[in-house]
């Protein structure tokens, strides 16, 4: 099948399923209800986007990716993440044990498939910085950022899909110049199976006042979905390949891999970083992201959507553009470090601005 009917596929077996479930969730409780402290939302929202993807992606996988150690470990940790996912949406699971399945769910893949990062290139300019066992260790910790940094951006519609829909674009850009088509595919599923899920999410109304289709959120199962995902084919495409000339080498370096993340990556730790100079818990949630920013700043979601996702694909068009013209992986790198430094102090001056 072409590319574009495996993306229309997947598509629509991701709208079927929200269709679906749809009823189901508000007939259950998973739901995302309206309270006085961060949600200001109009009404019950299902939460059965994650869900929704995983259906697609499941579909996807089994008829358009040929069969593999590597395919069915990753079925089963993204099993293993959405029945987490729906179990905190439901029950609010403590952050205990939240972080205790994403860990073995982490060294599930690592030791099922051989998937964890090897290597994090040159990115100090003193050669390969081989990770050895090491490697297993810092993989986890990867996952485990990687769900919280798209869980902290899934403050306003749209956000959490369109950026993590940019990182897969960009991603499947890099798998092609590659010629790795199996994850390239894999790319295109996943961004198929967003697309029903952004249009529920943004044009989608609330299923008691309206007869609109049904607004739906993400979910934790989405962005645990997301981040584990987002850090699998990462690792994918970062792992030494042994092309037909017998000379082992990568589809793109790991400085490479964290433009594609940029966003995400950044916000998460500039907060952290405040949060901490602030004395304050790094996990304690509260409204200094830049999407709440913007927001106290005059900015309507649909303008703060625009501006976020603005900037989150330049970095990503940086970051390719720097690899299709070769740069040096500790180039890349440093450049990305001045890119966080720039992003921290620009926000923290939009910051003091809006607060005055």
């Amino acid at each position: 099948m072409s590319f574009a009917g495996i993306f229309l596929l997947v598509s629509l077996v991701s709208a079927l399923s929200i269709l679906l479930l749809t009823p189901f969730a508000m007939r259950f409780g998973l739901v995302d209800a309206p309270n006085s402290e961060r949600k200001f939302h109009d009404g019950n929202i299902p939460l059965i986007g994650g869900v929704s993807i995983y259906a697609g992606l499941v579909m996807g996988i089994s008829f358009f990716i040929t069969p593999s150690s590597s395919s069915l470990t990753y079925l089963i940790c993204t099993s293993l993440i959405v029945a987490l996912g729906v179990a905190d949406d439901v029950k609010d699971l403590s952050a205990k044990f939240r972080l205790l399945v994403q860990s073995l769910v982490a060294v599930l893949m690592c030791v099922g498939s051989d998937t964890y990062i090897h290597s994090l290139g040159n990115i100090v300019g003193l050669g390969e910085v081989n990770l050895g066992a090491l490697g297993y260790a810092v993989t986890v910790l990867a996952v485990i950022a990687a769900i919280n940094a798209y869980n902290m951006i899934d403050g306003i519609d749209g956000l959490l899909g369109i950026s993590s829909l940019i990182t897969f674009v960009g991603m499947g850009i890099l798998f092609f110049l590659k010629g790795d088509l199996t994850n390239m595919t894999l790319t295109l599923i996943l961004s198929g199976a967003l697309i029903p899920y952004l249009i529920a999410n943004l044009a989608g109304g609330v299923q008691e006042k309206d007869k609109r289709l049904s607004k739906i959120f993400m979910g934790d199962t989405g962005s645990m979905l997301i981040g584990f995902t987002v850090v699998w084919l990462l690792i994918q495409g970062i792992q030494p390949i042994e092309p037909v000339n017998g000379k082992p080498e990568v589809g793109f370096s790991a400085a490479t891999a964290l433009w594609l993340i940029a966003f995400p990556l950044m916000d998460m730790a500039r907060v952290i970083i405040d949060r901490l100079m602030r004395g304050q818990s790094p996990l304690k949630a509260d409204r200094t992201h830049l999407h709440h920013i913007l927001l106290q700043g005059g900015d309507d979601k649909r303008m703060a959507l625009l501006r976020i996702c603005t900037l989150s694909a330049f970095f990503a068009v940086v970051g390719i553009a720097m690899h299709v013209s070769h740069f040096q992986d500790v180039t890349i790198f440093l450049t990305f470090l001045m890119g966080f430094v720039l992003y921290t102090f620009r926000v923290r001056h939009l910051k003091r601005k809006f607060a005055e």
